[in-house]
């Protein structure tokens, strides 16, 4: 009878080794397919744009459509750059779950770089990495890019943190005067946000 047990003790191991082992193999999977993904995303928006640094007063001037353009049933509106954090990806015109896998999203707001603000959200974490939640180590002061899809970079400078924001929370979803632009993630196992505000000058 122990003998039976100790068999089935080591049976029930060696399966779990065998559903760990198989579940530590479909997330790199997926990790790695998520990552080609996106990184296809910004090599079709950087081939198909040419990219130019501009600053407010251009864009003023500016009358260049600005509605983004289809990618494998996407929309591509353009693409961020964090130097401080390491951080570059698509930003999406979808605001869904699964877009967010490919990149950011626009989640509320005027078109990318007008006037008036907008939001960028994306997941925290994506797979097994660390995806947008480094805004948290934003300081006032650094640098974040927007590429829109007529191709102008614009400057945004960060002036703001905000940690344990309540997700119910609504105050950032208002319009702002200027180039304004807000990064929001996840936090606390989604029960709170990391908000970042920026503007161009």
């Amino acid at each position: 009878m122990v003998k039976r047990i100790i068999n089935i003790l080591i049976f029930v191991f060696i399966a779990a080794l065998y559903v760990i082992s198989f579940l530590m193999i479909f997330e790199s999977f997926k990790q790695r397919k998520l990552e080609h993904l996106e990184a296809s995303a910004i090599d079709a928006f950087e081939k198909s744009v040419k990219i130019e640094k501009v600053n407010v007063e251009d864009i003023e001037s500016d009358k260049t459509s600005n509605m983004g353009f289809d990618y494998s049933g996407y929309t591509l509106l353009g693409k961020i750059e964090i130097p401080r954090i390491g951080f570059t990806s698509v930003v999406i015109g979808e605001n869904t779950y699964h877009s967010m896998d490919l990149g950011v999203v626009l989640s509320y707001g005027n078109a990318l770089n007008e006037s008036g603000g907008f939001i960028i959200s994306g997941h925290n974490y994506r797979g097994q990495s660390i995806f947008m939640y480094n805004i948290r180590n934003l300081e006032s002061g650094d640098k974040i890019y927007i590429i829109d899809s007529s191709g102008r970079k614009l400057e945004y400078t960060v002036y703001e943190k905000i940690r344990n924001y309540d997700p119910t929370g609504t105050d950032i979803y208002k319009k702002y005067d200027g180039y304004h632009l807000t990064l929001v993630t996840c936090e606390n196992d989604g029960n709170s946000r990391i908000v970042v505000k920026a503007i161009a000058n």
